[in-house]
């Protein structure tokens, strides 16, 4: 399943783009790996925290959602329990997305503080809709699980050391499955240095520059994925000239998506995969 949703996406921006021989000729085990996927000549759409305006961000049914979508990676975030364990969620606190508020009083409860006994008891799908009442913070472990059945797992870390994910992912057999991106550049020097093969995306904001691009080097990584109100052609037409594949969060506007499919973008991240792969067909077919 995994293989005939890239492949069939890809095949589809060819045939509208008139390289469908091209796309034909791709090898197509190389797609289900991550190397091989973030180096197709096609624009990837990557779904933010999941489908995230389908489901509630960062759960399991926005992964799966993202996966029936299409979406030829789907982001997560991350940080560690008080005990250690890697659990999916994107804000350093409980209190947005969860009831954990209602459930222990207070405010501004940090998910660090808490151990998985504590995270599994929370309720993290009910401030979303009511249908999604009951759904759990999944475990960095669980998460993957659900989006490799389909897709590619892009794995941003927000909270943790590169010892603990580089093992999880080696005991799962995914080093070469998956895209690890962070802000933190000396995270990815970290995970580069003990898994020299694991592919992974520099983030970034504010202005690009080239002490910034300078800096991205040392870490390793073979993508440079950067705020949508800070990338232009120019930017874009910098990064390829580096070396790096060029990314860019996070866009849900189609007019906005077909300037960045014109500037030779690679990959998007957004929070409405089905509609931003119709838009980027569409960019590709005028």
């Amino acid at each position: 399943m995994q293989r005939t949703l890239i492949f069939t996406a890809i095949l589809g921006a060819a045939i509208l783009t008139g390289h469908a021989g091209q796309t034909r000729a791709a090898d197509a085990a190389a797609l289900a790996t991550a190397a091989g996927r973030v180096a197709v000549p096609q624009v990837l759409v990557i779904a933010h925290r999941g489908d995230s305006k389908v489901a509630p961000e960062n759960t399991l049914p926005a992964f799966t959602s993202a996966v029936d979508a299409g979406a030829d990676l789907v982001e997560l975030d991350y940080y560690h329990a008080a005990d250690g364990v890697p659990f999916v969620f994107h804000d350093d606190t409980l209190d947005r997305t969860t009831n954990a508020c209602q459930l222990w009083g207070g405010a501004k409860i940090k998910l660090a503080s808490k151990t998985a006994a504590d995270l599994r008891a929370l309720d993290a799908g009910k401030w979303f809709a009511p249908k999604f009442a009951g759904t759990h913070v999944p475990t960095l472990d669980e998460a993957i699980d659900a989006i490799q059945r389909g897709s590619m797992t892009l794995i941003e870390r927000k909270g943790g050391d590169p010892a603990t994910c580089v093992e999880l992912l080696k005991q799962k057999g995914l080093l070469e499955n998956v895209v690890v991106q962070a802000f933190d550049w000396d995270y990815l020097e970290g995970c580069h240095a003990l898994a020299p093969d694991l592919v992974m995306a520099a983030l970034g904001h504010k202005e690009m520059t080239a002490a910034r691009l300078d800096d991205i080097q040392r870490t390793g990584a073979r993508v440079i994925a950067w705020e949508d109100k800070n990338t232009n052609a120019s930017t874009i037409e910098e990064v390829h000239r580096r070396g790096y594949r060029a990314w860019v969060w996070t866009v849900d506007d189609p007019q906005r998506v077909a300037e960045l499919v014109n500037a030779k973008i690679d990959g998007i991240i957004t929070n409405r995969p089905a509609q931003t792969r119709a838009a980027v067909l569409a960019a590709q077919s005028r």
